[in-house]
């Protein structure tokens, strides 16, 4: 299922290993229609998007967690 814009869910990521931490995640397209999502990750905004894996267009995630959230938002619309 292709998301839409106004796709906004929640996923948890866990954050050095052992302390969960809760991610609000939206749904946004560039203007040629390009998905990526804009993840809210303890009060700080980051962008990421999926070519061939997980990178982050624009903050300031480790590749660790960049991996995470893009392996959470794969697994929450593989649900929908």
């Amino acid at each position: 299922m292709e998301a839409s814009e106004d796709i906004k869910f929640t996923v948890i990521v866990h954050n050095n290993e052992s302390k969960e931490t809760e991610v609000e995640i939206r749904h946004a397209e560039t203007t040629d229609g390009i998905p990526y999502y804009i993840c809210k990750v303890e009060g700080k905004e980051a962008q990421i998007r999926k070519d061939e894996k997980w990178e982050q267009i624009w903050g300031s995630l480790t590749h660790k967690q960049v991996d995470e959230l893009g392996a959470a938002i794969s697994k929450h619309l593989d649900t929908l």
